[in-house]
């Protein structure tokens, strides 16, 4: 007769190796349990159902084998209730490969089943033998004895959990002898709780030091004896008492709740998860929870984890009996004071913080600690943990009220850890819209660079740098901006002579290169490469301080600002470099300093629109022909940019070398207007007012002809205003035009005016300045002030007239009659 435990069970992982483990664990069983004459069938059976689990199934399989005096059942259980079996298990086609094994296995057997849970499938099949082969006693397992005396089995456990003392109710109870059970694991005795599918019994090491509950003990006659069990610890390292009684006689051994007069912990212990839930804000909800926990547990201080967005590091979220300064606290995932990453999802228990320390609470006079996690679908999402102000100073029940406490608080935390990541991220999405917008709105470089470093420091990094590579690939170093002002020339010497590598990869890491350095200046350093369009223009080097990278949401906002950086620079470089060529040829159209003229005091203004300036637009020119006679043209280009820009060019050189050659000014501007014509679809309308003056005695004589253009002005002595010119065709818009020149005469002291339309079309509303303005203005002024004064004061009534900048360019000459000319 065997005298072994009826009863085995192991788990097999979802691996195909697993099946012959699977099978060579139930024969060895069986034969050690004298039923080896049914083990080809139970092997086969295993095979099948084994198979099915972790290769189909695709989860880990647990088997169970049961020997009882009438049969042997064997169960099967996966992970995976979605895949049903059918009731009813149909023949094959001949033809069929498959399908043959479950019709094989449940033929051989002689009961068969499928059990359900939300979680799991459990196959099981029975094989009847007859009751002469096991001559196992029955035994119906009754509480007390017929005097109706309870019995209390007393089971002395060493530290393992192997049975050490058996005492006479214990043989009462269950059927072994001291001697059959000594020196056998306990868990060897341990049975499930009837209809319990889910969850294995508890190890004994895990029962070694005050837990209590409820488990089923196999009787030697393989029938299960529900009992209430409570477990006392003895000196560390010596073990447990497992005491057991029948579940109506617990009260014998039931040690009280840990606070006298609460009831058992329940999902609501706390009075916070229904209305409270809906009527506070999260934050208050958990520290209001931290709160009722240290209080319900008898603890000196509680606080309540939660689990960043990286999953590598916990924010201290809510705390109880310790400062509120500590909110806010990051713990790294391996920290003492957090959840061990290497079993998230079980309990840390520091029975005397001298030994172990956790910074967290250091210098807080407390002495233990016990942290329990908070999980949600089976994610660890924060942990709370409670501490006493004496060494082992909770129990092991209370570690498991605390845990049911956790579980309580998990959607509660959950929903605050995506609070908290929306909200962190919706702050981010901010940030990264306004640094658009100010880089976006400077097209210069060096502007461009700064702002760059404002918007870095201190909101990602406590210091930034620009390099940008120069013609040969070699990064320069092109500005430094620093938390501290004070440490930012300091900061920039170190840079010249310690430069930061630049990334060879999209980000990269640079650790403390000069020990000597200051750590407030130097610290973590991460380079992010600055590309626009596919093209590397330089990094970003930005400084953290030291222990303190930059990583998770911060990292990525931060190669984002680098990416918007990178194009806005590039866009900024583009536009100057596009503005010094537009610069450099708009000043090749215009003479270069004022021009002079003999007999002439010559006032000049010209000013492009806005504050960007193209090549192109309004131009003049005033140069001598010889004979004391001078030529002046102001003109105005249909439109802006290098086509504009080429017109004028046109314009400005042909008038030029024609005049010099000695061609009436008619003759010229026909001549001109031809050329404009020949270059087609690159020609542009043009408009100019071109002269010759002539000294006459004391006098000027001036003929001009005005193409299409507004007609100058003559402020005579009197103060008169006279408008000279008549109107004629503008030039590039007729092949065949004839061109008229008018004579008139200008005596010593009056002023010849010609402008563009830039300073007649300045406009408020519907009200322009008008050739009205423009003459009511001059007659203020009269001729007694020189040139570029009147110049000037013509300048400022256009800047003046509206309160935004003129949107055309403009263009002013002034001409004053002076000293009589010499003839040459």
């Amino acid at each position: 007769m065997t005298t072994l435990p009826l009863h085995a069970h192991r788990t097999f992982a979802a691996d195909e190796r697993s099946v012959a483990k699977a099978r060579a664990f139930a024969r060895e069983m069986l034969e050690s349990w004298d039923a080896g004459d049914l083990a080809d069938s139970v092997v086969l059976l295993v095979s099948e159902l084994v198979t099915n689990a972790v290769v189909h199934a695709g989860t880990t399989a647990r088997l169970e084998l049961r020997l009882d005096p009438q049969s042997v059942r064997v169960e099967v259980e996966d992970l995976h209730p979605r895949r049903v079996l059918p009731m009813v298990v149909a023949e094959p086609s001949e033809e069929a490969e498959e399908g043959r094994g479950l019709l094989i296995t449940f033929s051989l057997a002689s009961a068969w089943g499928v059990d359900y849970t939300s979680g799991s499938k459990r196959v099981w099949l029975r094989f009847d033998r007859p009751v002469d082969q096991l001559s196992v006693p029955r035994w119906s397992p009754k509480p007390g004895d017929k005097q109706g005396h309870a019995h209390v089995a007393v089971a002395e456990l060493s530290g393992d959990g192997v049975v050490t003392a058996w005492n006479d109710d214990a043989v009462e109870m269950f059927g072994w002898t001291p001697d059959e059970v000594r020196g056998r694991h306990f868990d060897e005795l341990l049975d499930r709780v009837p209809g319990d599918h889910e969850t294995d019994v508890p190890s004994t090491i895990k029962m070694a030091s005050g837990w209590q509950g409820t488990y089923c003990v196999l009787h030697k006659s393989a029938e299960p004896v529900l009992v209430f069990a409570s477990h006392v610890g003895r000196e560390r390292g010596r073990g447990s008492t497992a005491l057991m009684v029948a579940t109506d006689q617990r009260v014998l051994i039931e040690r009280p709740p840990v606070r006298p007069g609460q009831p058992s912990v329940e999902p609501g212990i706390l009075g916070l998860m229904d209305e409270a839930l809906v009527r506070l804000r999260l934050d208050d909800y958990l520290m209001l929870a931290v709160e009722r926990v240290r209080d319900r547990l008898g603890a000196d201080a509680a606080y309540l984890l939660m689990l960043r967005d990286l999953e590598d590091e916990y924010e201290v979220k809510a705390v109880s009996g310790l400062s509120a300064s500590m909110i806010g606290t990051r713990l790294a995932s391996s920290a003492a004071g957090a959840p061990d990453p290497r079993t998230p999802h079980l309990p840390v228990v520091v029975g005397d913080l001298s030994k172990t320390a956790v910074p967290l609470l250091a210098g807080t006079g407390l002495r233990s600690l016990v942290l329990v996690p908070i999980s949600a679908e089976s994610r660890v999402v924060g942990a709370i943990g409670v501490a006493s102000a004496h060494v082992e100073g909770f129990s092991t029940d209370q570690s498991v009220v605390l845990q049911q406490i956790a579980n309580a608080l998990a959607v509660a935390t959950d929903r605050a850890r995506l609070q908290s990541l929306e909200r962190e991220r919706r702050g981010w999405l901010t940030f990264l819209a306004e640094a658009g917008d100010f880089l976006a709105g400077s097209l210069d470089q060096d502007m461009t660079m700064a702002i760059t470093g404002q918007i870095v420091v201190p909101k990602i990094a406590q210091w930034c740098a620009v390099h940008l590579d120069d013609d040969r690939g070699h990064p320069v170093l092109e500005q430094v901006w620093h938390e501290d002002e004070r440490q930012t020339e300091p900061l920039r010497d170190y840079l010249e002579t310690n430069p930061v590598p630049a990334p060879d990869e999209e980000v990269e890491e640079v650790k403390e290169v000069d020990a000597d350095a200051e750590p407030s200046i130097w610290g973590e350093v991460l380079t992010v490469p600055l590309v626009a369009r596919g093209r590397r223009i330089g990094h970003l080097s930005l400084g953290r301080p030291e222990g303190d990278p930059l990583r998770g949401e911060p990292l990525l906002v931060a190669e984002s600002v680098a990416r918007r950086a990178a194009i806005a620079i590039e866009n900024a470089r583009a536009h100057g470099e596009l503005k010094a060529i537009g610069n450099a040829l708009q000043s090749s159209l215009l003479p270069s300093s004022t021009p002079e003229a003999q007999g002439l005091d010559v006032g000049v203004v010209y000013e492009a629109a806005g504050q960007e300036t193209t090549a192109g637009g309004d131009f003049y020119d005033l140069f001598p022909i010889g004979s004391g006679k001078s030529c002046f043209v102001v003109g105005d280009v249909c439109g802006t940019g290098p086509e504009a820009a080429a017109v004028t060019g046109l314009a400005r050189h042909t008038i030029r070398a024609l005049v010099l050659a000695g061609f009436p000014i008619a003759d010229v501007l026909e001549r001109l207007n031809t050329a404009i014509i020949d270059e087609g679809e690159r020609s542009r309308f043009l408009t100019l007012v071109c002269g010759v003056l002539q000294p006459d005695g004391d006098s000027m004589r001036v003929g001009i002809v005005s193409a299409g253009h507004p007609l100058p002005m003559i402020v005579r002595n009197s103060g008169h205003i006279e408008q000279v010119g008549r109107p004629q065709s503008l030039l590039g818009v007729v092949d065949d035009v004839r061109y008229f020149e008018e004579q008139y005469r200008l005596s010593r002291g009056e002023l010849f005016v010609a402008v563009t339309d830039g300073v007649l079309e300045r406009r408020v509303g519907q009200v322009m300045i008008g050739e009205d303005g423009l003459a009511t203005e001059l007659a203020s002024l009269g001729t007694s002030l020189p040139a570029q004064t009147v110049a000037e004061r013509v300048r400022r009534l256009v800047v003046e007239f509206a309160p935004e900048a003129p949107r055309d360019d403009m263009a002013v000459l002034v001409l004053r009659v002076g000293e009589p000319a010499l003839v040459s």
